[in-house]
């Protein structure tokens, strides 16, 4: 089936219309729930925080008719770490598209992957999925989940007559989304949350480009150096340049 050009055209006008994730996320709902979709879930994950994804599972936007319930036991269980469509997204080769159900059928996915997919159908009511990716691998891991209630017969026709628009909708809402750190601050909360004032203080002053000797403000030289180890140690060993690197990355420090 051919992109709904007109039914574009309007996404994007009602997008640009307002101003925050939330938001848009609510326009977004709006238009796949008129397509015929049931749900959607997204999530981004920048792969600076990748290495965390044991302390800092992803982060989901979704709508009001979604099984948060599911997205509970998904982030309780660690999901993430037999989620096929997360290795996928790290694959050299991401696909466009990934069926839930094509790939339970076709045998392409492990015996922990495929029970995360049976416990979606079977205990939530998620019978069938297309989780579409929106990001290249090293920029992150970022992409929805269109949930649908319909049997496979009746998911694969919605599927035929929409899925050149969902995928058009769904990166559009990326792009305009997402096109700088700062809009998606939300989905590096609970990383910032762990920080405790002097060490967003230490951490400032590295990022000046001071050297912990130079430090003052009421903090030793030792003891800002036991508290940066502590916090490497905490993010899973670290070196000092790696943990840098990653404050620059996601521009914390500005978000804080």
């Amino acid at each position: 089936m051919p992109l709904k050009h007109a039914l574009l055209g309007h996404f994007v006008d009602d997008l640009y219309r307002v101003e925050t994730v939330p938001e848009r996320f609510h326009v977004y709902e709006t238009y796949i729930m008129g397509l015929g979709f049931d749900g959607a879930t997204y999530t981004f994950f920048p792969s600076v925080l990748w290495q965390l994804s044991n302390t800092f599972p992803p982060i989901f936007l979704h709508t009001q008719e979604y099984p948060t319930s599911f997205l509970s036991h998904y982030a309780q269980a660690n999901f993430h770490e037999q989620d096929f469509t997360i290795r996928l997204g790290h694959s050299a080769q991401v696909p466009l598209v990934m069926d839930w159900r094509e790939h339970e059928l076709g045998g392409l996915v492990t015996c922990d992957e495929n029970r995360v997919i049976q416990t979606a159908r079977e205990e939530y009511g998620i019978r069938n999925a297309l989780t579409i990716p929106t990001l290249r691998p090293e920029s992150g891991i970022g992409g929805m989940s269109v949930i649908s209630a319909e049997k496979d017969v009746g998911f694969q026709k919605l599927k035929q007559e929409n899925l050149e628009t969902l995928l058009r909708c769904t990166q559009l809402f990326h792009d305009i989304s997402f096109h700088n750190t700062k809009t998606s601050a939300m989905f590096v909360q609970p990383f910032l949350k762990t920080l405790k004032p002097k060490e967003i203080q230490i951490l400032r002053h590295l990022a000046l480009g001071y050297s912990l000797k130079q430090i003052d403000r009421g903090i030793s030289y030792r003891y800002a150096a036991n508290m940066l180890d502590e916090l490497r140690a905490r993010m899973g060993g670290i070196t000092k340049d790696k943990l840098m690197y990653l404050i620059g990355q996601l521009h914390l420090l500005d978000l804080i």
